[in-house]
């Protein structure tokens, strides 16, 4: 197969003039270059230069060959670029491409010159975990992950969990919720199976058989509403309310005893190259953590 390395080598003689300046130009030492233009004629089976007294003339073989060399060099500038430049595919766990990668999302297409969109999915944990093992997506910032050997997985942020109260609730006065109050109400969401329903029965211990879960509304959005309309309490990350507590919509009460928070992580798979898109991102988010 034809080398390109050996191709961008005999242009950089063409335009730099000569074997020394295109050893410069390329950062190759003189007999380095004069060694890839050997085996670009053995390759070819026919000289395409011919060196007389200081001066470097081109064969019929070699001026054949020059702009089919150009047009290769274009070529995989193209490929290269049709990778490298597009947007990186995100997927996102609800509440994190909800509440929390949005801004961070767009400091990284502002940094980028020219700036540069990322696709982002949305979709349930479960989903996340698939579109980034199929490859669909480039990767994944998900509020747990399976560990899985070729997948790196990066502790991004920490998010507490708080309760949240519709305003007027006989609750509302408190400075943090007992973990027990838990108990005496309908939960809206943290079913079994969930972050939330796991981090809550590790906290409850025993008595967690006793929490009541509405049937799942689908989103935090709906819980949200459900709480302010009376049909219970909910528990949920803090930056998913924080609209709610400036604005006073809600009642946002940390939980009393107990340091209940959810681990975001970003997790790629090990062979992304280090160039991509993708790791750029990453960077942006591990700086930003």
């Amino acid at each position: 197969m034809l080398n390109l390395e050996h191709a961008r080598t005999f242009l950089a003689i063409i335009d730099a003039g000569g074997f020394h300046s295109a050893g410069t130009r390329l950062d190759l030492s003189q007999p380095t270059v004069s060694q890839q233009l050997r085996k670009l004629e053995a390759y070819l089976g026919a000289p395409l230069l011919i060196r007389r007294r200081g001066r470097m003339t081109l064969t019929r073989h070699g001026e054949l060959f020059l702009p089919a060399a150009r047009g290769l060099l274009r070529a995989a500038e193209r490929a290269e670029t049709s990778v490298t430049a597009g947007p990186p595919a995100v997927g996102a766990s609800s509440n994190v491409g909800v509440y929390l990668l949005q801004r961070h999302l767009r400091r990284f297409r502002d940094s980028r010159d020219p700036p540069r969109d990322v696709s982002l999915r949305i979709g349930a944990n479960p989903e996340v975990h698939e579109w980034l093992r199929n490859g669909a997506v480039d990767l994944a910032v998900v509020e747990w992950w399976p560990r899985a050997s070729r997948f790196e997985a990066l502790a991004w942020r920490r998010e507490r969990l708080v309760a949240i109260l519709p305003p007027g609730h006989r609750w509302a006065g408190f400075a943090a919720l007992p973990a027990g109050a838990l108990l005496e109400e309908p939960i809206l969401g943290g079913e079994p199976g969930t972050g939330t329903g796991t981090l809550l029965r590790e906290v409850l211990g025993p008595a967690a058989g006793r929490v009541r879960t509405a049937e799942n509304l689908g989103s935090t959005e709906a819980v949200k509403q459900a709480v302010k309309a009376g049909l219970g309490i909910s528990v949920v990350i803090e930056s998913a309310v924080e609209e709610e507590q400036r604005t006073k919509t809600l009642v946002v009460l940390p939980i009393a005893g107990a340091a209940l928070a959810k681990e975001i992580q970003v997790v790629l798979p090990r062979e992304t190259p280090d160039r991509s898109p993708a790791r750029d991102l990453v960077r942006v988010l591990m700086s930003e953590s």
